[in-house]
């Protein structure tokens, strides 16, 4: 999955590929490697991004897809295979709101990828009553009914409250639930079960999970969610302690892993070597996360830098697959 990224203020690449040329070169660039999926977005989720509307966010990411979707026809017919491929590229629309998704899709994307799951930013502690639990209620409602409407695929992230803000991440606690894997297993299975279960329901067939490395976790949280990638959907049971054993709810579901240049492996990098490292400097640490991904049966891993990428995941998928 190659990450297209229309904002001006993107952890990654900033404001690379906000423009209509720089991004269609970009969508290019992937098709010559034989990227699968397009990911576009257009609300940034890095601690501190500033708010986006919901207008503006349509009016950042629908004409890329526009664009994309019509890309013209070449001069050449090497050129104008190329095109078709680009014009044919399945595209998610990274958003957590119905509207954008709906916007997006009837422009052209194929997919939903939600870093909420469907629940919206106050999703943590999951409320069970009151003003919380009605909001929580309406953005789930809101995005399966244009999911069920358009039987489009969904990726439900697992995370714990708003992505956007400012965080000290070692403050997340899976203590309670035994280990971050076992927490993303309980709270991201929850959420699961409530969109593929019930009236109103998405088919099991069109959810993709996401752990959410990245995402509400510590250094160490993150690498034993790597390291342990196949257990979030193995079928097996979960709880520990004094929670009661069932099956794991994201058992059989297929996992999609991102990794790429993420502010966690520049910490490996500086408590290890002592080197400071920027988003564009992480290219060959996101090589090795990429990789154990793949190991750890990954059906898709999302990357910015597709031409490095691409060959690193022909090389694990021979070595793994």
């Amino acid at each position: 999955m190659a990450t297209l990224n229309v904002t001006p203020d993107s952890f990654s690449d900033g404001s690379t590929h906000n423009t209509l040329p720089t991004a269609l070169a970009y969508v290019h660039e992937a098709v010559r490697v034989s990227v699968d999926i397009l990911d576009i977005g257009g609300y940034s989720t890095r601690p501190g991004a500033a708010f986006v509307s919901v207008e503006e966010e349509i009016d950042r990411v629908v004409p890329f897809i526009q664009a994309i979707r019509s890309a013209d026809p070449a001069t050449t017919e090497d050129d104008g295979e190329e095109n078709r491929m680009v014009r044919d590229m399945p595209i998610s629309i990274d958003t957590f709101r119905w509207e954008v998704a709906e916007k997006s899709i009837l422009a052209g994307a194929n997919c939903i990828n939600d870093v909420y799951a469907f629940t919206g930013p106050r999703n943590y502690p999951y409320p069970a009553s009151g003003a919380a639990k009605e909001q929580t209620t309406e953005y789930m409602r809101q995005m399966k009914d244009v999911a069920r409407k358009f039987a489009v695929p969904v990726i439900l992230m697992h995370s714990r409250g708003d992505a956007g803000m400012n965080k000290d991440y070692s403050v997340y606690d899976y203590s309670d639930d035994g280990s971050v894997l076992e927490g993303v297993r309980v709270e991201l299975g929850m959420k699961v079960d409530e969109i593929v279960k019930g009236r109103g329901c998405i088919r099991r067939w069109n959810v993709i999970v996401d752990p959410g490395i990245g995402f509400s976790k510590t250094v160490e949280g993150n690498l034993e969610l790597l390291r342990q990638g196949a257990a979030v959907t193995a079928d097996r049971l979960i709880g520990s302690g004094s929670n009661e054993k069932k099956k794991n709810p994201l058992a059989g579901f297929p996992q999609l892993v991102g990794t790429s240049k993420k502010s966690f492996l520049g910490m490996i990098l500086y408590d290890k070597r002592g080197k400071s490292t920027e988003a564009k400097d992480r290219i060959w640490v996101t090589a090795g996360a990429v990789a154990c991904a793949v190991q750890q049966g990954a059906l898709v891993v999302r990357v910015h830098d597709t031409h490095e990428m691409s060959d690193v995941v022909a090389i694990a998928d021979a070595l793994w697959r």
